[in-house]
Formats: C-alpha cells, sequence, structure tokens
C-alpha cells in the first residue's frame, strides 16, 4: 500500500474551544501556510477571514472588532469577510479611518463547543463534522493540550488495533468493521470502525472503573474525518462520546519527531442520562486517562507504516491518503 498521508489535508480543523473565544476577541493561526483571523464579532457570530488587510497587508490581529468587522490597527479601515465572489479588486486607491473593504471569508462554525475552520473554497463543505451526532441531545466539557508529536501518528493510534492490548490491556473480541461514510462533494468524507474489546488486569484505575461499569466488555466506535476522531463507547447502560481534534502547528517540511499538535476533547454523554453531571465528570477523567497513555507513546515518534499489517491503520491510512491537500494557493 502507497501512503501519502497529507500535512494539511482539506477538512474542517477544530481551532479553539468555543467559550473561550469571548465577544471581539481576535485570534490567529495558519493552515497550510494560509493565515487567517477567527473572531467574535459584537453580536456573538463567529467570522473567519485572510489575516492580512487588503490595503497595505498590515494583520488584522492588530485590529479591533466593530460591529460585525476589523477595523485594521494600521488605517483604520473596516475589514469584511466577503464570499470569493463578492470580493472586490485589490484596493488602489487611498483611504480613510472608517472605511469598508472586503476580504475573503474562510468557512467557520460552532460544534460540540469547539471552533471550527475550513480553509477558503468557492463553495461551503456540504457537510459539517461530525454530522451524524446531535450535539444538543448531550452534556459536553472540554480540555486542550499541546502534545510533541506529529498529529499523523495521534489519528493513527486510534484505529490501530494491535496497540489496545499493549497500551491499554484491553484485548479486541472477533474482527473489526469498517464502513465508509457518504463522499461530500466528490472528496471523501471519513469512515468508521465497529469493535468489542474485553477489559484485561493490570489496566491501573481506569481500567478497573471500566470493568466495574461494563462487566468487561465495551462496545465501541472510532469514526475519522480529516484530522478528528470520534468514540462512541458504550459501557454497561453508560453511552459517552468524546471527539479528539487534532491542529498541526509546525511547517510540512518539520521532522516528525520534531512536530507538535495542538489537541482538543470534547467529551459528552446524553442529557437523558441519569445524574448526567456525574457521569460527565466520570466520563472526563476517564477520556483523559486513556488518551494521556497514547500521549506516552506517540511523543516524538517518527511513524512509518511501511509492511504494517495492522487492519485498522490500513484502513486511516488508505482514508487519509485519498484526502486532497490544501493547495499552495487558495
Amino acid at each position: 500500500m502507497t501512503h501519502n498521508w497529507k500535512h494539511y489535508p482539506q477538512t474542517w480543523y477544530a481551532i479553539a474551544i468555543a467559550r473561550q473565544l469571548k465577544p471581539k476577541q481576535i485570534l490567529s493561526g495558519q493552515l497550510g501556510g494560509w493565515h487567517y483571523v477567527v473572531y467574535r464579532s459584537e453580536s456573538g457570530s463567529l467570522k473567519a477571514a485572510d489575516a492580512f488587510c487588503p490595503h497595505m497587508g498590515a494583520h488584522l490581529k492588530g485590529g479591533s472588532v466593530v460591529q460585525e468587522a476589523i477595523a485594521c490597527g494600521l488605517h483604520g479601515c473596516h475589514i469584511i469577510p466577503q464570499s470569493q465572489a463578492q470580493v472586490a479588486a485589490p484596493v488602489t486607491q487611498a483611504v480613510q479611518q472608517g472605511c469598508c473593504l472586503a476580504t475573503r471569508a474562510w468557512h467557520v462554525m460552532e460544534r460540540f463547543g469547539l471552533v471550527w475552520l475550513h480553509p477558503p473554497t468557492p463553495q461551503a463543505p456540504a457537510v459539517p463534522p461530525f454530522s451524524m451526532i446531535g450535539e444538543q441531545d448531550y452534556l459536553w466539557t472540554h480540555t486542550s493540550r499541546l502534545i510533541h508529536a506529529d498529529w499523523r501518528a495521534m489519528i493513527c493510534n486510534g484505529f490501530d488495533i494491535s496497540h489496545m492490548q499493549t497500551v491499554h490491556q484491553r484485548q479486541i473480541v472477533g474482527e473489526p468493521q469498517f464502513f465508509r461514510l457518504p463522499d461530500s462533494g466528490g472528496i471523501p468524507q471519513g469512515f468508521y470502525m465497529d469493535y468489542q474489546s474485553r477489559v484485561l488486569a493490570n489496566g491501573g484505575w481506569s481500567s478497573a472503573v471500566i470493568q466495574k461499569l461494563s462487566g468487561g466488555t465495551l462496545q465501541l466506535r472510532h469514526t475519522c474525518i480529516g484530522t478528528a476522531v470520534m468514540v462512541q463507547s458504550t459501557v454497561g447502560a453508560f453511552h459517552t462520546v468524546g471527539i479528539f481534534a487534532t491542529l498541526p502547528q509546525n511547517p510540512p517540511d518539520t521532522p516528525p519527531e520534531q512536530r507538535q499538535t495542538r489537541a482538543f476533547a470534547a467529551v459528552a454523554v446524553p442529557k437523558a442520562a441519569r445524574y448526567a453531571p456525574a457521569q460527565l465528570i466520570a466520563a472526563r477523567l476517564l477520556y483523559i486517562a486513556f488518551l494521556r497513555k497514547d500521549f506516552n507513546v506517540v511523543e516524538h515518534m517518527r511513524m512509518r507504516l511501511d509492511g504494517v499489517a495492522d487492519a485498522g491503520v490500513q484502513q486511516v491510512s488508505a482514508f487519509q491518503s485519498a484526502l486532497p491537500e490544501i493547495p499552495p494557493e487558495l
């Protein structure tokens, strides 16, 4: 199998925990070498745009939010994100404070308590991330952390069947089943893996708790969309959802063992569950304990996939290799 994972695939990226982005606050970053700003307008709506002022190129992170626009810090022009079809030609005339200029908008949304960003395309992506889940039916909690690892190793780890026993003391029962999600606009949307696992001894306090709750056997579904994975688990009478999203931090030519990734976790339990707030606290603790074991083994990893026979690794590699890359010119 040929492995062609893109460092910056063209997909949705979680870039922030939504509650931490306050009205009139501006965030900035880059995807695939393209710089962006994301902000909350005075009305509370999310906006995203190219990072540089269309007048003279000042970075808009140094501006301020005025109603639905960003006032550029250099000359005070109000920069308004617009669809590509509405963006005017480059500014050549003199400007004055308070004038309005259009700039290219990026696709942005708030979902599962996270801010998701998609590179600008002529049409908005047809399918939002993990559209099969109704977020309003769940209680959510969130956290994030900077990991010294390549995001690709982190996503691959979520489908590495063989590591379940070594790292997590879980024995796979039967054969995992793999299913592909429908394509979106001719681009692969994602796939999922259904499997059962049995909790083994000596897995630490988290495994002991899950053993007690489940009677030993867990039902799980791992869904991969772009640089994010959703884990749906049934542990006895308890149901949880965990969304693990990764945001690359380095240029593509950075050696894999030197890369860093901003990881976001959104953990949820059904609102209708008995003692749902208490269940949510327990789910967060168990989910984070599980992730920490994975972080310990993927940090500074130089991932190699040639000759790997693990069925889960082969499936996630085939999906990732089929994703288009963010182009050098958007």
